[in-house]
């Protein structure tokens, strides 16, 4: 009994916390434009981590995003604490850098992608925009969810357009694929298109 009183004040209050970070970035609290080394922070979140599912990590080094980076931060921890919720065994975390093209402008030039995987249950294609709706809980997953709020994605999208860029869910041969895109920093469109350049 005192256990279940306790993770029910726990998740009040990671309710209370996640209320206010949106109320932040609904007020127009101004956010910093930081140039951001999208797998140093990656490597940097991850690295303070200590989780209780094995984590797999594809990081391309040098792909540069502007943005505020205390709030990409909270974004790829959003993800990746849903992903180790609703992982089997294994966590799969990717960044690299996609071409150009297509009739999205913010990503004319190429955009920096992160890719946050889970070997989970996957979620359903009529079910992928329904996650990021706030306190939203598929049925399947209650049985088996031990945590979080119901607004973490939200948030993680919310930033993730605040920076210019898309969260997605993506198809996936197992489990659920979140999918960052975000537009590559100026410098790093110079350095996306040379010749010694990895435009993948």
């Amino acid at each position: 009994m005192g256990t279940a009183v306790l993770n029910g004040l726990d998740r009040l209050q990671g309710i209370v916390r996640d209320l206010l970070t949106i109320a932040r970035l609904e007020g127009g609290t101004p956010c910093a434009h930081d140039l951001v080394d999208l797998a140093e922070l990656v490597t940097s979140e991850m690295d303070a981590r200590h989780p209780g599912k094995r984590v797999e990590r594809d990081l391309e080094e040098g792909v540069l995003v502007l943005g505020d980076r205390l709030r990409l931060a909270r974004l790829i921890t959003n993800l990746v604490d849903n992903a180790e919720r609703h992982a089997d065994s294994t966590i799969t975390v990717r960044v690299h850098r996609a071409r150009g093209g297509g009739d999205d402008r913010r990503f004319v030039t190429g955009a920096a992608v992160l890719e946050v995987l889970d070997d989970g249950a996957g979620i359903a294609p009529d079910k992928r925009e329904l996650v990021f709706q706030r306190f939203a809980r598929l049925a399947a997953a209650r049985g088996r969810d031990s945590g979080g709020t119901g607004l973490g994605l939200s948030i993680a999208r919310q930033i993730a357009e605040m920076a210019g860029g898309t969260l997605a869910i993506h198809d996936s041969p197992r489990g659920a694929r979140f999918v960052l895109r975000l537009p590559l920093a100026s410098t790093e469109i110079g350095g996306a298109s040379s010749p010694g350049g990895d435009a993948r």
